[in-house]
C-alpha cells in the first residue's frame, strides 16, 4: 500500500475511489535540510504531506526568526493564511532535516476535493488538527515554567529534540538558546547521576 494512503488516514478514511484519485495526481519529492519551501515573497503551489523528516514554520523581521510550528511524518505542510485564503504567506516553512515529501498541486487538491467529498473532510481535520495544536501550545507558553516547556517538548516531541537545532527549538519555547542550553545540560547532568525529574 502506498504510504500516502496511510499519511491521508491520519485524519480521516478516505474511499479507495478517492485513494486512486489522489494517487493519479501525485508527486514525490526528496528535499535537501534548509530548503525554504513557503515563504511570503510566492504562493504555496502544493499541498505536502511529510512521509519522512521534519519542517519548521517560523516569521523573519530584520533578520531575526521566531519559530511557531513543526511538522513531523504524517503532517500536512501548509500556511493558513495561504491554504484557506488564497493569500500570500505571512511565515516561511523551511525543512529542519532531509525531507521525503507526498505531493498534490494546490489546483489539483481544490479539484479532488469537489469530485471526492471525503477529501474535503481530509482538509477539515487538517485544520482541526492545527488549531488544536495552536491552542495547546499557546496554553503551555502561558501556563508552564521555562523548565517545564523545556521538559514537556522533550517528551511529548523526542524525534525534533533530538534532530533539530537548539536555537530553532528554543524560539518555538520563547526562551533565549542560552536558558534551553543550560536546561539542556542540566536534564543530561540528571539522567547521568540518575536523577529523574
Amino acid at each position: 500500500m502506498h504510504k500516502i494512503f496511510a499519511l491521508l488516514c491520519n485524519y480521516n478514511i478516505i474511499s479507495e475511489r478517492t485513494y486512486n484519485a489522489v494517487l493519479q495526481k501525485l508527486i514525490i519529492a526528496e528535499i535537501k535540510q534548509g530548503t525554504i519551501l513557503i515563504s511570503p515573497d510566492r504562493p504555496q503551489e502544493m499541498v505536502y504531506f511529510i512521509s519522512e523528516g521534519i519542517t519548521r514554520n517560523f516569521y523573519s523581521h530584520h533578520g531575526q526568526e521566531w519559530t511557531h510550528g513543526f511538522d513531523i511524518a504524517g503532517d500536512c505542510i501548509m500556511t493558513s493564511a495561504n491554504f484557506v485564503d488564497d493569500e500570500l504567506s505571512m511565515d516561511y516553512v523551511e525543512t529542519c532535516t532531509d525531507v521525503k515529501l507526498y505531493g498534490i498541486t494546490k489546483k489539483d487538491f481544490q479539484g479532488l476535493i469537489l469530485l471526492n467529498p471525503d477529501l474535503e473532510k481530509v482538509s477539515g481535520k487538517i485544520l482541526e488538527r492545527r488549531l488544536t495544536r495552536f491552542e495547546k501550545r499557546m496554553q503551555d507558553l502561558y501556563t508552564l515554567t521555562e523548565e517545564d516547556l523545556f521538559l514537556k517538548f522533550g517528551k511529548d516531541f523526542p524525534t525534533i529534540f533530538s534532530q533539530v537545532e537548539d536555537r530553532q527549538i528554543a524560539s518555538y519555547l520563547r526562551m533565549s538558546t542560552s536558558m534551553f542550553s543550560r536546561l539542556k545540560k542540566k536534564t543530561l547532568t540528571e539522567k547521568k547521576s540518575g536523577i529523574t525529574i
